[in-house]
């Protein structure tokens, strides 16, 4: 069982939370197996296994000139910019069962560079930063089929509004909902998980779906849905490099995983208590995530995940992001 551990927690701590597309994402992940670090596996933790994960976020966007800002208000279409999303967080996961673990995730939010139009002046908005919204989740394996090495698992959460809702911008005005930390919503998530090993490769599927409810300033952000599909390869496997090198006794706790994933998401329009829907939020947005992980003696395990955008059909006046890269570095008890 420990041999799933690995797999599971790097993927629990990235994807148990969910953002829209304009804005970058969120999220759960598992020792001894390859296995992804964005998508969610079908693993679950060992009865009575616990962790701890730092882990940080980080997408640069495309901005908009402050000409074409004023080009697209003219037009009375409503835009704004946000030049850099980080959001560092920490997630605590513990196995109830062998088929059955729950965990939660509390990210801080930096939103960075964040520009409007008013009167047909582009304002600095300034930085909304401050704690988000707390996620809690829970993985359920329905299937484990050891002959076939073939898993499945149902997943469901719930994102609190535990975050910060109030932030405001350089001239004292209230930040929109959607650039706030929490949404202040009560959003139930619901998905399922497949995974399926090969020797030294995994392969790696899920789905889940965010329902998203009025929050903050009467907004409804939009549900939002995220899938992803992953192959992972075990290029070093636990004293595999000792056999070959005889360097150093540590070498036989190391593991190395290469690791290739498409992330993609689809959002819906926010709109307000007022009817208003935003055309230009939402759309989809699909990542190629080239990626590896380091695995010490199935207890410490750090990874590194680069986004690249490779479809981005978003709605109405928005900017693509550049990048996206992830890292964490989680510890096993």
């Amino acid at each position: 069982m420990l041999n799933y551990l690995v797999v599971f927690i790097l993927v629990f701590l990235l994807n148990t939370g969910i953002a829209n597309a304009h804005h970058g994402c969120e999220g759960i992940t598992g020792v001894g197996v390859a296995g992804p670090i964005i998508t969610i596996p079908a693993y679950t933790l060992p009865k009575g296994l616990k962790f701890i994960n730092l882990l940080t976020d980080y997408t640069n966007f495309d901005t908009f000139s402050n000409k074409k800002l004023i080009e697209l208000d003219k037009r009375h279409e409503h835009v704004h910019d946000t030049a850099n999303l980080f959001t560092p967080s920490v997630g605590v996961g513990y196995g109830l069962t062998d088929n059955l673990t729950i965990g939660l995730r509390l990210p801080y939010v930096f939103r960075f560079g964040i520009k409007d139009v008013h009167d047909a002046d582009v304002g600095k908005a300034g930085n909304s930063i401050g704690i988000g919204d707390i996620t809690l989740f829970g993985q359920y394996r329905f299937l484990k089929n050891e002959k076939r090495n073939l898993h499945a698992a149902l997943l469901a959460g719930l994102k609190i509004p535990s975050g910060v809702k109030r932030t405001r911008a350089r001239d004292g005005d209230l930040f929109e909902a959607d650039e706030q930390p929490g949404s202040g919503s009560w959003d139930p998530l619901i998905g399922i998980a497949i995974s399926k090993k090969l020797g030294n490769i995994s392969l790696d599927a899920n789905g889940l779906y965010k329902f998203a409810t009025r929050g903050s300033q009467g907004s409804d952000l939009g549900d939002i849905v995220n899938y992803n599909l992953a192959i992972s390869y075990r290029l070093i496997r636990d004293g595999d490099f000792y056999e070959k090198s005889k360097s150093h006794n540590l070498n036989k706790k190391l593991s190395f995983d290469l690791i290739l994933e498409a992330n993609g998401l689809w959002s819906q329009k926010p709109n307000t208590i007022y009817g208003f829907v935003d055309e230009n939020h939402g759309g989809t947005l699909v990542y190629l995530s080239p990626g590896f992980r380091f695995t010490y003696n199935k207890k410490w395990i750090w990874s590194l995940s680069t986004g690249l955008p490779v479809v981005h059909d978003l709605n109405g006046r928005q900017r693509a992001p550049n990048i996206r890269l992830v890292t964490g570095i989680t510890r096993a008890f």
